[in-house]
């Protein structure tokens, strides 16, 4: 597991954009596996905030700003740093008034929320018409 995350950070901070572009590849199969408008909204949503997290990271050498980080607190990678007044679009950075996500990190789990509740309700729906076909 530790080799993935060391993948997965060198990718993301070496080269974000193509990160973002392989992110967007694999839930483009999601939109085409789903029919559902919400789930397609859904997904949209989480390409935007995989894209807004993207910029912020390319924009600012391959870390993510972090904007009001505590002084006491220590990032766990050193992708995370704290934001100075050369950081560029502070706004997409990090936010400490937002539990340390930022805008790209809501707006991608409020798509994946949405998504995973279209494909729950759609399971159950599925195992409830299998049920009733069986009596």
């Amino acid at each position: 597991m530790h080799f993935l995350s060391a993948a997965h950070q060198l990718a993301w901070s070496q080269y974000p954009l193509i990160w973002l572009c392989e992110c967007c590849a694999i839930l483009w199969l999601v939109v085409r596996s789903i029919r559902s408008p919400w789930a397609r909204a859904g997904v949209v949503m989480m390409i935007c905030g995989l894209a807004m997290n993207a910029l912020v990271t390319d924009a600012n050498a391959g870390t993510m700003p972090v904007v009001g980080m505590p002084s006491t607190l220590r990032p766990v990678s050193p992708m995370w740093q704290a934001a100075t007044a050369h950081t560029r679009l502070a706004l997409l950075a990090d936010q400490a008034r937002l539990g340390l996500f930022s805008v790209g990190d809501v707006v991608l789990l409020l798509g994946g929320s949405l998504v995973m509740a279209i494909c729950f309700r759609k399971a159950i729906r599925r195992h409830a018409t299998c049920r009733s076909a069986n009596f």
